[in-house]
């Protein structure tokens, strides 16, 4: 089935790691920035993970490759734009896409700026392309706890005019979460929705202090809430999303491959899931690629899979109005009544 032609929602993709291989190369020269070649198809391989990917620290790594050409107005403001074309290309009407300020940030470049800059490349992408995109700004496991109280102060401040949420990512595995618990207490006193990063490389442990520790909403990842039936029931409880991400989950071998990816297990057990494509410009994938792996390789049925659209529907933060109108074109067009026969 081609899932290009379904209208979709993703609530789970960095900005940072969206980029164009083009753009990256486009941003370097314009820096000043040396590199080891000016041709797209063997400057690939520096932007992108390939089969030998072997953890989520490895594949974090590619992000230092590129990392320095992304710290200017005009880099975020671009990458932001194009992340609004790539996902209307391939027929997303709503989109959550997030990054941390502080990563993109310098001394010149605030991460007031950074933020800035983001929503004004969101907002004419949004004009230009006809899609609704919005931002969730990420605090980062290994920076400063000051720099995610910043990170939701800014969130503060735009909520409601382009920023949605806040999230905690980077590597769970070298850095914990603890440090930054004040800055997640803030974001609940403030009302901002929190997703964070947890039981991707991490057993589910990390999920259960995501949810009782942070205020969580929504789980990045979170497939190895499997292992610990406990998990499991407080998610159906407590109504929480997954944000699943199979690619990802396989390059950074967070999952041993696709048909071991307990995707198809957490749905079965009745967990609200969601299928996004996390990194994909690092991954070389699209959204539509995900929705038919996680059919073909995974193990979801196509009912399975059209119950996820409508969660990513539910779970998404956005206002009213904007959840009924996606509501109503995801049920238009996932589930059609099916013509009775004679």
């Amino acid at each position: 089935m081609d899932y290009r032609k379904f209208p979709k929602i993703e609530l789970h993709r960095h900005l940072d790691g969206s980029v164009r291989v083009k753009t990256i190369r486009d941003l370097a020269v314009a820096g000043r920035f040396p590199l080891p070649t000016r041709d797209l198809d063997r400057l690939a391989p520096h932007c992108r993970v390939g089969r030998n990917c072997r953890s989520l620290g490895q594949f974090l790594q590619k992000f230092f490759f590129f990392y320095d050409f992304l710290k200017s107005p005009e880099a975020v403001e671009r990458i932001a734009y194009e992340v609004c074309e790539d996902a209307a290309k391939d027929n997303i009407i709503y989109l959550e896409t997030r990054f941390a300020p502080i990563l993109q940030a310098t001394r010149e470049f605030s991460m007031e700026d950074t933020v800035a800059c983001a929503l004004r490349g969101i907002a004419r992408g949004q004009k230009r392309f006809g899609i609704t995109v919005r931002l969730i700004l990420c605090c980062y496991r290994s920076e400063s706890p000051a720099s995610s109280i910043d990170t939701v102060e800014i969130a503060k401040r735009h909520l409601g005019r382009g920023v949605v949420g806040v999230d905690l990512a980077g590597d769970e595995v070298r850095y914990p979460a603890r440090p930054h618990y004040p800055a997640f207490c803030l974001a609940q006193k403030y009302g901002i929705p929190i997703t964070v990063h947890a039981g991707e490389a991490c057993g589910p442990e990390r999920v259960r202090e995501a949810l009782t520790r942070m205020g969580a909403r929504r789980i990045g990842h979170g497939i190895h809430s499997v292992d610990d039936r406990r998990i499991l029931d407080m998610l159906l409880e407590q109504k929480v999303t997954l944000e699943i991400c199979p690619t990802s989950n396989v390059q950074t071998r967070c999952a041993p491959s696709f048909r071991a990816h307990p995707l198809k297990q957490l749905a079965d057990a009745g967990v609200s899931v969601t299928i996004n494509s996390d990194d994909p410009g690092v991954s070389n994938i699209t959204l539509s690629h995900e929705y038919t792996a996680a059919v073909t390789q995974c193990g979801l049925t196509h009912d399975q899979l059209a119950l996820s659209v409508r969660a990513a529907a539910d779970a998404a933060f956005c206002d009213r109005a904007t959840r009924r109108r996606l509501r109503r074109i995801i049920d238009q067009k996932w589930f059609r009544p099916k013509r009775r026969t004679a």
